[in-house]
């Protein structure tokens, strides 16, 4: 039985909400109250993102690739500090349009190009020294065929964080986003994203538990 592509309805979801999700970054528009409830119950949001930064290490000279790279935030750091190209791809053109937004205001825009693409559906000009994929998966009803697709593209290092299996907020996510706004969301178990990463083409490096996520470290083998 062939499955379902929900990316459709993933593309629909972010693109509506894409000025919402990047105002947890910035804090615009919403309350204090409203912030504080971000980094309380988003905390591991603003966390991946430091452990990304710490995990690519220096990254001058080098050309990274942010897969769902959402509103940029990522890819404008990773210009910032240095990267030669970074190539960020999502779905929703909403996002893409705060992103380029965001390297032009942050004087990295000639570093950075983006694609409104599924990464099933692009092809990419060059190979990457660094790829990242945060806030990726959740959406992945089957993340074996990206994986495979992201390790021919992936020179040296491979970053994920994948949203755990029943932790207290899977339920509420599952709730709110797939009942209620009609996005699917996935959660995994740790085994299952080693088994995943290594029959892709992976080692794993490190599998770090930070908030809700596993935050993986991987190798193209």
């Amino acid at each position: 039985m062939t499955k379902k592509d929900t990316m459709p309805q993933v593309a629909s979801y972010w693109n509506k909400i894409a000025n919402d999700f990047d105002a947890i970054y910035t804090g615009e528009g919403k309350s204090g109250f409203a912030r504080t409830l971000d980094k309380t119950f988003r905390k591991d949001i603003y966390q991946r993102f430091d452990w990304v930064m710490e995990k690519v290490g220096d990254v001058k000279g080098k050309s990274v690739c942010d897969v769902g790279c959402g509103s940029g935030r990522f890819v404008a750091e990773l210009a910032k500090r240095g990267a030669s190209k970074v190539m960020g791809v999502d779905v929703a053109p909403s996002m893409i349009k705060l992103a380029t937004d965001l390297v032009q205001k942050e004087g990295v825009a000639s570093q950075c190009k983006f694609q409104v693409s599924d990464v099933l559906n692009w092809t990419p000009d060059q190979n990457y020294d660094i790829t990242i994929a945060i806030g990726f998966w959740d959406y992945i009803m089957d993340p074996p065929e990206r994986l495979k697709l992201i390790r021919k593209f992936t020179n040296k290092q491979f970053l994920s964080a994948w949203p755990r299996y029943w932790t207290w907020r899977m339920p509420v996510r599952k709730v709110r986003l797939e009942y209620m706004d009609g996005c699917p969301v996935y959660f995994f178990k740790k085994e299952q994203v080693y088994n995943m990463l290594e029959s892709s083409g992976y080692k794993v490096v490190s599998c770090e538990s930070i908030g809700k996520l596993f935050c993986v470290d991987a190798r193209p083998v």
